[in-house]
Parts: structure tokens; sequence; C-alpha cells
């Protein structure tokens, strides 16, 4: 519901100040936009990575180049703004990638050359982009590929890329443009792999390393003193901001933040009132009173009300279920059987199962076209003569089938094959030609002749694969949409809220009364807000605010929203005061910390036993014995303590440690048992400091590099200003 959807509402009268407002927006905006890409004013930026400027304009072209190369791969591809979310991303790490690593390409020599990009593009073993694209070869050139082998057709292949303009021509298809796309692609994969390869093969493991990651396992039974943190008042240790703020310095790599903004947002709702879903529903059953009425002859009233309209085709139970239909109903329902009206997600709709057949997945034929499409009467007539004139031949055996294909077909493409046209499955050649092939029971070795838009046809069926069993049926929908007048009365809801509650009080007060969402933290680049779904344009707006308590309108496909920017996170450390109440506890627990250290170490002067020292220590308690593992942190009695642990392999069976400091209590350890080996320890070290070397590389792509070297980075992405 765009805001020209709100603006339909409205009385005509506004209809002139809108088009002058909508006039001055779209003037400004390209005044606007021509700055900002066209490096006129300086602002022409979406970030920065490590100083290097990333222009508007080099962006936004990167952005298209990218969409239209996928469009070339899939054509029937939709942008929605999701997809859109997940290119910007995509080429964002595309460009920084280059700023960040394009020296260590050059110095290093990474590049692919004619050859490795022939064999990754026409070898035996083709990068995955090279046969996704072999595969739509295949639909103008099956042959490019043995049928029986499986193995690429190099005299083929040779043959498609020298006459790949004319077949671009003939076909109305862009090989061309798309192999040029593919091959940019497959070039910048293997660079970054190349790279990534280098990275993870310089990856070393010290024997010593090994020897702790394999002794991981080992156990030890120690006792220890302790003494809770609790057991101290807190009012005797206060903490300022400047602790706070010292503390976050020194654990920067831990509290370190993203750039982020917490919004309150108030929804209302646009979904179809009780009169709406009425509205459709009797709307579904005047539909499926009128099928009814239409019987025997509905193939009229299919091919104008249903949702396939005239393409009403076959499905099996997977496809079906690839669309989210209950394809179990489907497939039980008898052949004739016309289903009540039913729910499906926001449709209300009926069903009629036409037909339900055995029909392979996918088939090899070959064809002989006799004639081409728009053909006179007469001369369709002569066409047909002639196919039934040389059905007699094949099925008498003078000539065989590839033979008259040979000399008479028109398909230039497929004569010199025998007409070969090689494997296809379903719904991959015009629907009379598939028709007969798959649905018309045809067997192997069978001959037929079929008329299409290109002309008549002789078919041979020369093997059929897997069959499964498939339904067809029509589909006839309503949608459970909400009215204008719904719309309307959820905006003027809307607005009404936005009238009466302007300033952030008046807002937080009325919000408490509605579809409130609170809290909300947005980051830069989000399309799908938690609460709210699909809302861009709102993340945008509160990263370009400069204080909080501002207050905007917002829409998306169901729902008009209100927003209330509550807070500004910038990148970096956190300020004290949003973190004061978990940092105070942190900050003074290393105060009370320092003070039983330095209270149990005094104890243990002249004595190591651990009951004395407690005697003299406020509520310190003694474990006799207790189990802990070098792979976990977990201390039965105290909690998570990984000090504890590292401090029991840390020292000799008898010996009692120095006063440390853990996260909950302060304690002294004393081992009384250490394993020395993991109880599955054994072997040659060498051999587990392989296999583990061997597991780290493996874990090591290019992504989980690549982000590491961006973490480090100096990043100013200010993308959110125009996306």
């Amino acid at each position: 519901m765009a805001l020209i959807g709100k603006i339909r509402q409205r009385s005509w009268i506004l209809i002139g100040f809108i088009a002058l407002a909508l006039l001055i927006f779209i003037v400004e905006a390209a005044l606007e936009r021509n700055s900002l890409f066209s490096g006129g004013s300086g602002k022409n930026s979406v970030g920065k990575i490590n100083g290097s400027t990333i222009s508007g304009k080099e962006y936004s072209e990167r952005i298209a180049n990218y969409e239209e190369g996928l469009k070339l791969i899939n054509p029937n591809l939709q942008l929605n703004e999701q997809l859109q979310s997940q290119i910007q991303e995509e080429v964002w790490n595309t460009i920084a990638a280059q700023k960040l690593l394009g020296d260590a390409y050059s110095s290093l020599g990474l590049a692919v050359s004619e050859g490795e990009m022939g064999e990754l593009m026409w070898g035996d073993q083709p990068h995955p982009l090279a046969q996704r694209f072999l595969m739509q070869i295949r639909q103008v050139s099956p042959d490019v590929i043995n049928q029986e082998t499986g193995r690429l057709n190099q005299a083929k292949i040779r043959e498609f890329i020298t006459n790949i303009d004319k077949i671009d021509k003939d076909n109305k298809t862009n090989f061309r443009q798309m192999l040029s796309h593919i091959e940019n692609l497959i070039k910048d994969d293997m660079v970054k792999q190349k790279y990534s390869s280098l990275v993870a093969q310089s990856f070393y493991m010290p024997t010593f390393m090994a020897k702790e990651v394999v002794n991981s396992g080992r156990s030890a039974k120690v006792a220890f003193v302790s003494v809770p943190y609790a057991s101290l008042s807190d009012d005797k240790y206060k903490v300022t901001d400047d602790e706070i703020t010292a503390y976050l310095k020194a654990n920067a790599a831990k509290f370190e933040q993203a750039a982020s903004r917490v919004v309150d947002v108030v929804s209302f709702d646009i979904i179809p009132s009780a009169e709406d879903t009425a509205a459709a529903k009797a709307k579904i059953l005047k539909m499926r009173e009128e099928y009814i009425a239409s019987l025997p002859n509905d193939s009229a009233f299919i091919a104008r009300n249903s949702q396939q309209g005239a393409g009403v085709g076959y499905f099996s139970k997977d496809e079906v279920m690839q669309t989210n239909r209950s394809a179990d109903t489907l497939f039980s329902l008898p052949v004739g059987t016309l289903t009540n009206v039913y729910n499906e997600g926001s449709f209300l709709l009926f069903t009629k199962i036409i037909d339900r057949k055995l029909a392979p997945d996918s088939v090899r034929a070959a064809h002989i076209l006799l004639s081409e499409g728009n053909g006179t009467e007469a001369e369709k007539k002569a066409a047909n003569n002639l196919a039934d004139s040389l059905i007699r031949v094949i099925q008498s055996g003078a000539k065989n089938f590839g033979q008259v294909a040979v000399e008479t077909s028109l398909d230039k493409g497929s004569k010199d094959k025998g007409g070969d046209l090689g494997y296809f499955t379903r719904n991959q050649m015009v629907k009379e030609f598939n028709d007969k092939v798959f649905y018309s029971g045809m067997a192997p070795g069978q001959i037929a002749k079929v008329e299409t838009q290109y002309g008549l046809h002789i078919i041979l069926l020369i093997d059929a694969k897997t069959p499964k069993l498939l339904t067809k049926f029509a589909d006839f929908v309503v949608e459970l949409a909400p009215s204008n007048e719904t719309e309307k009365m959820a905006y003027d809801k809307a607005a009404s809220f936005q009238q009466k509650y302007q300033t952030a009080e008046a807002f937080d007060k009325a919000a408490k009364t509605e579809n409130l969402a609170k809290n909300v933290v947005l980051t830069q680049n989000m399309v799908e807000v938690p609460q709210v779904g699909a809302a861009r344009k709102l993340v945008q707006w509160a990263f370009q605010q400069e204080k909080v308590g501002v207050i905007a309108d917002f829409d998306n496909d169901n729902k008009y929203m209100l927003a209330k920017l509550s807070k500004i996170i910038p990148k970096g450390l956190p300020a004290a005061a949003d973190v004061r109440e978990e940092i105070s506890i942190l900050v003074r627990n290393e105060k009370k910390g320092k003070d039983l250290v330095a209270a149990l170490d005094k104890a243990a002067t002249g004595t190591t036993d651990l009951s004395t020292i407690a005697a003299k220590v406020k509520d310190a308690a003694v474990t006799d014995t207790a189990l802990v593992r070098m792979s976990s942190a977990f201390v039965q009695g105290l909690g998570n303590e990984p000090k504890l642990v590292g401090t029991t392999f840390g020292i000799t069976v008898g010996k009692t440690s120095k006063a440390v400091a853990g996260e909950r209590s302060a304690f002294m350890v004393q081992p009384k048992q250490i394993d020395a080996n993991a109880p599955e320890m054994s072997g040659d070290i060498n051999m587990y400091k392989e296999q583990m070397q061997r597991m780290f590389i493996s874990r090591m792509n290019f992504q989980t590099i690549f982000e590491s070297i961006l973490k480090k980075a100096d990043v100013s992405d200010t993308r959110y200003i125009f996306y």
C-alpha cells in the first residue's frame, strides 16, 4: 500500500495540490540524484573503506549490472525488496574486497588464464555457474552434451561458440551477453578461492597447541576454598562512570557495538474486515455456481476464470508441494471432483480435478518439421499429405527416421542429427509438442503428427524415463483483500493518531493502548524489521535523524505505521550511562575480587591447609573433592569458573595455588589428581596435529577470511542515505 494508495481515498479537491507536490518532489529528487551521483556536489559517496571513497555512481551502476546479470541467468526472477537488499550487500562486499585485497591479488599474481577459463567453462568438470549455462545451451543445442556418456561434446561446443551470434539472432536469446557475465563471475570466484587457499595453507598448529587440543578431554580431581562475591555488601563498592568507561576501554573487543537505532512503532493493520471476507466469499460462491452452470462445456469457463487460464497443465506431487499446496488432498480426490470453497493463505478458492495419468518425467525425441507456421489451409493440407506419405516410408523400412529428417526437415538445428532433440523434461517444448510426447500415451518407437505455431511436425519418441503420477486441475481463486473502505479506515486511524499525539511524550502515553512494538532495534542495512515486517524506509529514516523524539509515518503492504526514534546508538563503545547496570556489576566484582584475593593470600601465610585458610576468611567454604574437565568451564557448586579450571591444570598435584579472582568467587585451588592424557589419546601426536591442521584448513573459506579482514578495516557505511 504505497502512499498513492492512501491519497486515492481523499477528496478530489486535494488532487491539484498533490499533483503539484509530487511534481516538486520529483524535480527535487532528480536534482538531488544528479548532484549526489554525478559528482557535482562532493557528497557522491555511499561510504569509505580504509580512506578510499566508494562513489554512489559506481555503487548504483554495479547494482544495476548485477541485477541485469541475474536476469540474464534467470529471466523470470522477481526482484523483491529482500532480494534487492541481498544484491546490495553482495555488491558492497565485492567492492570492499577489491579495495582491501586488490593489491594482494596483484602482488600474489592471482588471476585466471585463458586456458584455465576454458577448463572451467568447457572442461570435464565445469564450474557450477558454467554447468548452469550449459543447461540453458541445451535448450537450443541439445547435443552439446553426449546423452550416452553425459560428457561435453567439444566439437559441438566449438560450433556453438563460433555461431553464438547467429544462434542469439535465430532464437532471440542472449547467450553472448550471458557468457560474458558468467565468465566474469567465475573469474571473481576463482581469484577468491585462490586467495583463501593461500591463506588457509599458511595455517600452522604448533605441537604444544595440538597436545592441548588433544588433551582437552583430560579431567582432574581438585579441592578448593572459595568466597563468593555476593558475601560482600554492594554498598561498600561504589562504581563511577569513569570506572565504567575505563572498563569498557580495557575490554573494547568484547563491548564494541555497531551503529544502531531504537524505535517505538505503533501499527494500524490493513486486514480484511468481516464485510470484505463476506464479499469475497459471495464472489467465489457465485463463481462456483457459474462454473456448475457451464457444465459439461466448461473448458471456455476454465480458460477465462481459472488461476491457470488457458495454460491448465499436469503437475506431479513434488511440484505441487513446492507451492505449499496440500498435495495429498489434490492427489487423493477422484477425477471429476469439484471441491467446496476452502481457504489457502489469503485466498478463497475451489478446485476442479480434470485428469490424472502416469507420464514420463523426461523423454528423448526426434522430429521432422515439414511446414512453417502461419501457412494457408492449402499449404497445411499439403504438409499433412506429405507427412502421411513419409510416415508410410519410415514404417515400411525403406528409409529410417533419421534419413528422412536429413532430407526433408526444415529445422536446421536438428536435421543434420537425424532430427534428434535429445532429452528434455515436461514443459520445455511448446504446448502441443509437449502434450503429444508426454500426455498422449506415446510409447518409445512410436511416430505421431502434431501441429504447433512453428508448423507441422512428425515426432519419433525415442525414450521415456521416470514415469510419475500427474494430476491436471484448475483453481478458481478470489483474494481475501481489504477493500478501499477498509484501507481508508486504517489510514484514518493512523492519521488521527498522528494529529493528536505529535510530541514524544504524548506519543509514549497514547501508544500504550495501541498495537505497539517497543524498543525495536534497527541496524543500517536491515530490510525485515522485527515485529514490523518489510520496512526499509523506516530504517533509512531512523539513521538519517540527528536527535531522538522525532516521529514519522510509514507503510508497507499490510499496515500503516507511526514511529518514534527513541535512541541513537553510535558505532563504537557504548556510553557509560547506557550500560551502567550491566557493567557496574562487573566492575564491582573486580573490586571485590581484589579484596578477597588479598584476604585469601594473607590467610594462607604459613599454611597450605584449605580448612585453616577458610577459617580465617569470612564466608569462605571448602570443597574437598570436585571433578573438573579441561574442556568445560563449569565447576559444580560454583557455576561457570574458567579460571579455576585453568588454574587446576596449570599447577602440580598437591600444590596450592595463589588466590585467583574468578567470575563469581575468589578461590585457591589444590589439585589432588590430574590425568596425564585424555582417555582417547594414543598414537603419535604428529598424526593428531596433521588431522587438526586439515580440519582447520577445511573450515577456512573466503567469506570467513574476508569477514575477519573487514572487521579490522576502517569502514564507514553510509548507504542508508540512498538505499
